[in-house]
C-alpha cells in the first residue's frame, strides 16, 4: 500500500469514526425520556369506549425480571413520550404520541412484577395518541429507559431505599377549598421549590409535593401518603388571612405536643423561619406553638408550618428568593438530623 493510498484510508476511518460518533451522540439523545410529577392532578379511571385493559405478558425475559417492559410503536422516539409520576394516588401515567391507532390492542406489556394493581390504555384522539395508566399497591419511586429494542423498560423501588432522604411539601389550599387558583401563593412556592429541588443534580433528597396543581388533597391521603412515603421531614406552607398577624411577614408553626430527640418540632420551625423570612417575603413575624393545625399535630416527624402574610410581595424574584429559603432550610435541618 502506498503513502497516498494509506492517507486515504486514514481520512476515510476517520469521517466513519466521526460518523458512528454522532450516531452514538444522537442516540443517547433520543433515550431520554421527559418525566414529570402530577401530584394532585386528577386522574378519570372511569371506563369508557375509548380506553381499554392493557394486555399482560408474564414471560420477563431472561435478566429482565422485575422490570416493566412497554412495547413502543415503530414511529415513535423519546420526544414522543412524557412520563408523569402520580406518586400521590400511587400510579403512574405515560402519554404517547404516536399514529398506529389500537397499538396496545393487540401488544402486550411484559412483566413479572405483583405491585401493578392495574393497567389501562386511555385513548387521547382518533391519530393514535394515548394514556398508559397504572395503579400499584403503594408508592414506588422509579427509573425509566428508552431501549434499542424500541421499548420502555422502568424498573421500581421502595423512596427509601433510593433516596437518602424524603421531604413532604404541602401546599394547602387549593381550589376544592375555595382558593383561587390565579392567587394560589403557596402553589406557586411550590412550584419553584420543585424547580430548584430538579435542579440540584447533585442532591440525594427528594421532595415529594402533596400538589402541584390548582386542586386540592384532602387530608386523610396526606396523612397516608406521609407515612407510606416514610419521609423525614413536613413541610406545610399557607397563607394567611388573619389581621392579628403582620400581613406581609412570615410566620412558623410547630406542634409543641411531643419532643423529638434528633430535631425538635420548634428548632425545625424556627430553622425554616430564618432560612425564608427576609427574602422577599416579609420580615419574620414568629415561631408559634400550634394546637389545631390537623398535619401538624398528626406528623410524628419534624414538621412545621411557614405562613405568608397576604400582603407579602408576590413577584417571581421575591418567590423564588422564599423557594431558595425553604429549600436551604430544608437542608440545613437535616443536617442537623445526622
Amino acid at each position: 500500500m502506498t503513502v497516498q493510498e494509506m492517507k486515504k484510508t486514514a481520512i476515510k476511518a476517520g469521517i466513519f469514526a466521526l460518523i458512528s460518533m454522532s450516531l452514538v451522540i444522537h442516540r443517547s439523545v433520543t433515550k431520554h425520556i421527559m418525566i414529570a410529577d402530577a401530584s394532585g392532578v386528577a386522574v378519570d379511571r372511569t371506563s369508557d369506549e375509548g380506553s381499554y385493559t392493557l394486555l399482560v405478558d408474564s414471560n420477563i425475559p431472561k435478566g429482565k425480571e422485575g422490570t416493566l417492559i412497554i412495547p413502543l410503536p415503530g414511529n415513535v422516539t423519546s420526544d414522543n413520550i412524557i412520563l408523569e409520576d402520580r406518586y400521590m394516588d400511587h400510579g403512574l401515567s405515560i402519554y404517547i404520541d404516536s399514529h398506529e391507532a389500537g397499538f396496545y390492542m393487540d401488544n402486550p406489556i411484559v412483566t413479572d412484577l405483583d405491585l401493578i394493581d392495574g393497567a389501562r390504555c386511555i385513548n387521547q384522539n382518533d391519530t393514535g395518541s394515548v394514556r398508559l395508566d397504572f395503579d400499584f399497591d403503594g408508592i414506588y419511586a422509579n427509573e425509566s429507559a428508552l431501549t434499542d429494542s424500541n421499548t420502555i423498560e422502568i424498573r421500581f423501588y421502595d423512596p427509601a431505599d433510593k433516596y437518602d432522604k424524603i421531604v413532604v411539601v404541602d401546599a394547602a389550599g387549593g381550589s376544592d377549598a375555595g382558593a383561587s387558583a390565579d392567587n394560589n401563593l403557596p402553589l406557586e412556592i411550590s412550584l419553584l421549590l420543585k424547580e430548584i429541588s430538579d435542579g440540584d443534580s447533585e442532591s440525594t433528597v427528594k421532595l415529594y409535593f402533596t400538589r402541584l396543581s390548582a386542586s386540592d388533597v384532602d387530608s386523610e391521603t396526606k396523612k397516608e401518603f406521609l407515612s407510606d412515603s416514610k419521609a423525614d421531614l413536613y413541610v406545610e406552607l399557607s397563607e394567611s388571612d388573619v389581621k392579628a398577624r403582620s400581613a406581609d411577614g412570615v410566620s412558623a408553626f410547630y406542634n409543641d405536643d411531643f419532643f423529638l430527640r434528633r430535631l425538635s418540632n420548634a428548632r425545625f420551625a424556627d430553622i425554616m423561619l430564618k432560612s425564608c423570612a427576609g427574602r422577599g417575603m416579609g420580615s419574620a413575624v414568629g415561631v408559634f406553638a400550634d394546637t389545631e393545625d390537623e398535619m401538624l399535630l398528626a406528623s410524628k416527624i419534624p414538621a412545621a408550618r411557614l405562613e405568608f402574610g397576604a400582603a407579602a410581595e408576590t413577584d417571581r424574584n421575591s418567590l423564588r428568593k422564599t423557594a431558595e429559603g425553604i429549600y436551604s432550610g430544608i437542608m440545613q435541618s437535616l443536617e442537623e438530623m445526622q
